[in-house]
């Protein structure tokens, strides 16, 4: 799941560039080991800003921001009963259980 940049055309014309993404959020059950091998470092080169991984066997949502270099400097690992929020949007807090289910 992405958030993305509110656009005119919503996106009718072209797939969003990096620029345009606020937030990439993927949920894992079965792939949470290729998630963090594989997809964490792809988002790194295509300078996406944030990306939760939230895990399903762990109950838990790891964040990761504050992109140098090719590596999110800031890596959370956030448990039910935690709040998190987007880094565009820090003012709306999120529960993990809302996350969660």
């Amino acid at each position: 799941m992405a958030l993305l940049a509110p656009k005119a055309d919503f996106y009718e014309f072209g797939h969003p560039k990096p620029a345009d993404i606020f937030l990439i959020v993927e949920v894992a059950y079965t792939t949470i080991k290729s998630d963090r091998e594989v997809k964490i470092p792809l988002y790194t080169e295509d300078n996406i800003i944030e990306v939760w991984l939230v895990d399903i066997n762990n109950q838990c949502v790891e964040v990761y921001r504050q992109l140098i270099a090719s590596r999110y400097e800031q890596v959370q690992k956030l448990q039910r009963g935690q709040n998190l929020s987007i880094q565009r949007f820090p003012s709306i807090n999120i529960q993990v259980d809302e996350i969660l289910g």
